[in-house]
Parts: structure tokens; sequence; C-alpha cells
């Protein structure tokens, strides 16, 4: 069966979001992943989902195994969420564009994008405000790129992604509080083979401004405000606000986008210091995990990247609704449970506050990301995904155990042969 657009990276949240926009409005979607239990694979909006390789372990398996659903269904447009499966077509992108229309930026453009300290450079030399910090490449440098950025400090790779030996995974910012949780962080990143940027940690509002640039021209716009996000410092906006354009960052975005030449869907993300000046953090290149505020809000992002991805008239989206209000429930969860686990500290509350916040938003009349009443089978398919998980984790650290219980058992016998045997 042939379909209008296909959806990869269907376990990603955004990626529900665009399956059910675009099937909505009459057009046939196909979704794919690594995981059979991907929400997006089993929404009804779904016309054919695909199971295919990991990118994490094999990029080109992945890429061979998309372009053989691309060949039996021939879609038009290519939607990717995920940084990982960024990387992977990017280093193949002529074989994929052979074949469908990839709703990704231009590579020139997205080469900056994808390293955060080429980002800052760019958006610096553009006359946007950044945040103070230093480039750290080899373990040598840390101690004195730490003293001169000050703590606390945050610790970014320049890179979202690595993958080394066959193997990749997320990197994020962490922020640390002394000189020797700063150099741990610092060496990790740094074996992965990605060099570090120390930046000055800031405290106020956490916004982004999600564009849609293409043809010379921004066609849509959208700002977000996040209260809460997971992991607490650089992580997916969880409870978050659509808000009016701030007329401080709007111009500065709609500049640095139009000057990279950043075509089809970005997310602007900024920081704002104790003064409520906005530093600029980075650009998302690709469809972001809190998109679908902009959607209930009345932006189709999905639908303006299908229609640039394959060649159809776009339409100016001159507004949307400001004041609502979306929870991510399970990272709603997962940060309540990191904060309580964890001091009080920068981006993380008191137990008493988090606790506080968390339950004042339960009673607090507010829209949660993926509940669709007509359309409930991808919230079943991810509750039987994330046990079928729980359980394979669970299984594999029982065996660790007990393993590591036998070998003990095994060396305490080993150790009275011993003894016998010299006596």
């Amino acid at each position: 069966m042939r379909v209008d657009a296909l959806i990869a990276d269907a376990a990603q949240r955004q990626q529900l979001v665009a399956v059910r926009m675009l099937g909505k409005a009459g057009r046939a979607v196909g979704a794919i992943d690594s995981d059979a239990y991907a929400p997006a694979l089993a929404s009804r909006w779904c016309t054919t989902g695909t199971v295919v390789p990991d990118f994490a372990q094999d990029q080109d398996a992945y890429v061979d195994a998309v372009l053989q659903v691309c060949t039996e269904h021939r879609p038009r447009s290519l939607i990717l969420a995920h940084d990982g499966s960024v990387a992977a077509f990017r280093k193949r992108r002529a074989d994929i564009e052979r074949v469908v229309g990839l709703a990704l930026a231009p590579e020139d453009a997205l080469a900056v994008a994808v390293d955060k300290a080429r980002t800052l450079a760019f958006a610096q030399a553009a006359g946007l405000h950044v945040p103070a910090g230093d480039r750290v490449n080899r373990p040598d440098q840390a101690d004195a790129a730490i003293d001169d950025v000050g703590l606390p400090l945050v610790v970014k790779p320049t890179r979202s992604w690595a993958q080394a030996a066959g193997s990749g995974r997320s990197l994020r910012a962490v922020v640390v509080g002394t000189h020797a949780e700063a150099v741990a962080v610092i060496s990790a990143v740094l074996k992965e083979g990605v060099d570090v940027l120390l930046q000055e940690w800031l405290p106020g509002d956490r916004e982004a401004l999600s564009l849609f640039y293409a043809r010379g021209r921004v066609w849509a716009r959208f700002a977000q405000r996040a209260d809460r996000t997971y992991p607490p410092l650089g992580g997916s906006f969880v409870v978050r606000e659509s808000i009016p354009l701030p007329p401080d960052i709007t111009p500065a975005a709609e500049r640095l986008v139009a000057e990279l030449g950043f075509e089809g869907y970005s997310e602007v993300e900024f920081r704002r210091d104790a003064r409520g000046r906005p530093a600029l953090m980075e650009i998302n290149t690709r469809l972001t995990a809190s998109i679908e505020v902009a959607v209930r809000a009345g932006v189709p992002f999905p639908s303006l990247l299908h229609s640039w991805a394959s060649g159809e008239t776009l339409e100016v989206v001159s507004g949307y609704r400001a004041g609502l209000r979306l929870r991510w429930l399970a990272g709603d969860l997962a940060w309540l449970g990191t904060v309580l686990r964890q001091p009080a500290g920068p981006d993380v509350p008191k137990r008493g506050s988090a606790l506080a916040a968390f339950v004042a938003d339960c009673a607090r009349p507010m829209r949660y990301d993926c509940l669709d009443r007509a359309d409930l089978r991808p919230t079943l398919g991810a509750t039987i995904g994330i046990a079928r998980r729980a359980r394979a984790e669970l299984a594999a650290w029982l065996n660790a155990h007990t393993w590591r219980g036998a070998a003990s058992d095994e060396g305490g016998a080993s150790a009275a042969r011993g003894t016998a045997n010299n006596a």
C-alpha cells in the first residue's frame, strides 16, 4: 500500500502527534521504529507500521531497511524525530533523497546546528547573546576551564549523539556543583569522542521558539515556556505553556535561522539570566518532543513538514492560542522521582516544593500529552512495552546478581580448599 508520509522514530511522542495530525487530514501514514511497541505504530491513523533495525547498533542496516520500506510504500516525505536517526540519514543522505523527500534542513545549515559550539559561534557573530563559557577537548584542560567559568556550571556535550564502534547513545547537558563532579562528567563525555562546553548556569525561565522557515520566509512561529523539564537541566519540556511571541527573542531567532539557511522545522531554545536577559542555548534540528502543545494551540508543524518535503504549496499560519498548558505525565513522574532522590541545587527544587508543585498541577485543569480518547491503542502499546522492558531489566539484574553470588560462593569454597591444602 502506498503512503503519503513515512514517520520515523515512532517511539517518540512527537511522532504520535505527527501520525494523528496527518492521518486526520486524510493522509495515508506509515511509521517505523526498532521497538515493536512504539506508540505511533499502534495508532488507528497508522496505515502501515514496520519494525526496522536499531540505528544505535547498526546505522547502515537501519538505512537499508528504511530504503526498502520507501521502495515498497513510496512515501513522499520522511519525517524524523531523533538525533540518532538524523545522524544515520546524514551519512547516506543522497541514497535517501533519491527515493523520498527528506524533511531535514540542508546539510550546510545542519552541520552548524548539530554542533553546539559552532551554533553559539554563529549566533554570536549574528549579534545574539550566549552564555559565558569555555570549550574543552582534552582532559588536561578541564581544571583551568572549570576555574575560569566558576561553579555551579553546565557541562554540555557539543553534540547530542555519539556513535562509536557501531554503538550510539544520546548525550545530555549536566549541571554540576563541585570541581570533582565537573571533572568526572567532562572525562565521561570526552571518552565518547565528543568535545565539551563548560557554561555558566543561568537561573531564569526556559523559553523555546519553534519556527518553520522555507523558501526564503517564515511560515509559522510558536513560543512556549517550560515550568519543568526532564532531566531537570536541558531535558524535554514536561509541563509547559504556550506564550505570546517574546519580543526580545523572536526577531533574533528568526534572523539566526534565516542567516543560517536552516530550512524546515527548528526549535530555538533560550534561557534567561538573573536579570531576565535571554541567552541562546541551542537549535534543535528535528521535530521536538514538546510539539504537541504547538499543535493543540493551532500551529500544524507536522503538516508543514510534510508539505515542504513533498514539494507542495505552503500556507502561512498567522497565530495561535496562548495560555494553553500541557503536561507529559510520565516525564513529570520521572522528574519528581529525580528531584526526590537528589539534594536541592541548581534546577533541583527542595523536595517539599517539588511535591507541592506536582500535586497542584494534578488538581489544575490541564491537557496531557498523547491522550486521545479516539485513539487509545498507543497508550496500551506503550504500557505493554514499558512492562516488557522492565521485566527484561529485572531478569538481567537477577541473572547478574545470581552469577555474582555463585562466583562469590565458588571463590569462598576455593579459598577454603586452599587453606586446607596449605594446612
